[in-house]
Parts: C-alpha cells; sequence; structure tokens
C-alpha cells in the first residue's frame, strides 16, 4: 500500500481532493467531473493512435537508425532534424510523452528530444493561417527565433541532465 501511494501519489492526492470537494460544494464537483471524463473521452483516439504509433516506432525502428540520425553521433545535424520533425508535430504535447520517451529508450540524444519539443511550438500548417493575419515578416522572425530557441534549448536539457 505504502509502495502505490508512493508512486501514484499525484493521483491520491486528486482523487481525495475530489472526495473532500463533493462534500463542500457537490454540484460545482460533479460538473467538473463530468467535464473532465468527456475530455478524457474526446482526446482517446488521439491518445490510442499515438500510443499505436509509438508502439509501431518501439517494434520497427531500430535502435541503431535512432542512434545514427538522433544519437550522439549524429551532433549538431542531429539536433537540427529534432528542431525540424519537432515543427510538423501535431496535437497535444501532453500526449506526445510516450513518444519521446520511445525515442530516448532507443538512443536519442537529450538535446535532440528537448529540441522537438522546443519546436512543438512553431505549428507547421499553420504558418500561412497565422502570416494572414500577423504579417509573413512577424511570422518568419517567430519561427527563426522559435528553431533557434530550441535548439538552444535541446542542449540547456542535455546539460542539465548530464550534471546530476
Amino acid at each position: 500500500m505504502k509502495n502505490i501511494l508512493g508512486k501514484y501519489w499525484f493521483e491520491v492526492s486528486v482523487g481525495l481532493l475530489y472526495v473532500v470537494l463533493l462534500f463542500v460544494f457537490p454540484d460545482k464537483t460533479f460538473f467538473a467531473f463530468k467535464e473532465g471524463i468527456w475530455l478524457l473521452v474526446k482526446m482517446l483516439p488521439i491518445f490510442v493512435c499515438v500510443v499505436l504509433f509509438s508502439s509501431f516506432l518501439s517494434i520497427f525502428l531500430s535502435p541503431k537508425t535512432v542512434q545514427r540520425v538522433m544519437g550522439k553521433e549524429s551532433g549538431f545535424k542531429g539536433v537540427v532534424l529534432g528542431t525540424l520533425f519537432g515543427t510538423l508535430i501535431v496535437g497535444p504535447l501532453w500526449i506526445l510523452f510516450p513518444l519521446y520517451r520511445t525515442f530516448l529508450r532507443k538512443g536519442a540524444r537529450v538535446a535532440v528530444v528537448g529540441a522537438m519539443i522546443g519546436a512543438f511550438a512553431i505549428k507547421t500548417p499553420w504558418i500561412p493561417y497565422a502570416a494572414g493575419f500577423l504579417g509573413w515578416p512577424f511570422i518568419l522572425i517567430t519561427v527563426v527565433l522559435t528553431m533557434l530557441y530550441a535548439v538552444l534549448e535541446g542542449y540547456l536539457i542535455e546539460k542539465a541532465i548530464s550534471t546530476k
């Protein structure tokens, strides 16, 4: 029991908070619970697709390939490729964490995965749409600065993790 509480302390805390709030604000708590379930149902198809895609990569993508393209030997080019790949990914970020974990387990460099997460802020299909409102100069500067930051972020995360 203590092991379960230690491993799932956040989930247990949220559950206990819901029980307490159910007695204090029953209508609001029930409404919040209902909305949370509805959000879970809406996100479930995306979550299943990402899990299946991560599983597919886990099975069919060899560690040798990941290490060559995204590993330590990929150098700066691998971080830039990770940044470019991060701009192409769509969907909610929290649902992509299993994909990033798969890359790390297969031997991807921390800097590459960090750059992918940083570059996720750029939504490539939305660039023309955003440029229609904000103008091409603004969007291009934003994209370039975000990509530069993503590369820097990747290296900073790798440095911070390697010093532990």
